[in-house]
């Protein structure tokens, strides 16, 4: 009988455990204290520096564009952990892990702005969803791209163990 690999489960275990430390992260940006009126009152004198000729109007778009630019970039990370951890874990195709991955993602997005609807400073938005599933298919998408570019498949099924 083939005892697993130590180091394969440890690799499998931290890989589960960033996609926690991901979740864990995002469900804190999305909590009272990086609400809109939070975050205007750092990103907007950011963008008056930086572009002091900015109306009042532009520096609004501004701030919603990076909000927005973050729900997608902190879903196409986690879709990319997600990734390893279930390419770790399973023995299934690329298309499966994806496929996973993009199931794994939407129902932290729901969960995340179903959240964000109970507070007080927050709104959940079925947008938002949109934009971190978004967010998730492009990372996804993009490890996916390139493990087909680098000839990847779909790793070995791990060796059947004997009863004795």
């Amino acid at each position: 009988m083939n005892a697993p690999d130590p180091l394969a489960r440890r690799r499998v275990r931290l890989a589960w455990l960033a996609v926690a430390l991901c979740i864990v992260l995002i469900l804190l940006f999305s909590g009272e204290e990086f609400a809109a009126r939070n975050t205007s009152g750092i990103l907007g004198p950011i963008l008056r520096w930086l572009f002091p000729q900015m109306s009042a109007d532009e520096v609004y778009r501004a701030h919603v564009l990076v909000r927005k630019t973050a729900h997608v970039t902190e879903y196409a990370l986690l879709g990319l952990l997600v990734f390893r951890a279930l390419r770790l874990s399973l023995a299934v195709s690329l298309a499966r892990i994806a496929l996973l991955g993009v199931a794994l993602v939407l129902g932290v997005a729901a969960t995340d702005e179903l959240r964000q609807s109970f507070l007080p400073s927050r709104t959940g938005a079925l947008a938002d969803v949109g934009l971190d599933v978004l967010g998730g298919i492009l990372g996804l998408a993009a490890i996916v791209a390139a493990h087909r570019v680098a000839g990847i498949g779909a790793p070995a099924p791990p060796p059947e163990r004997r009863r004795a």
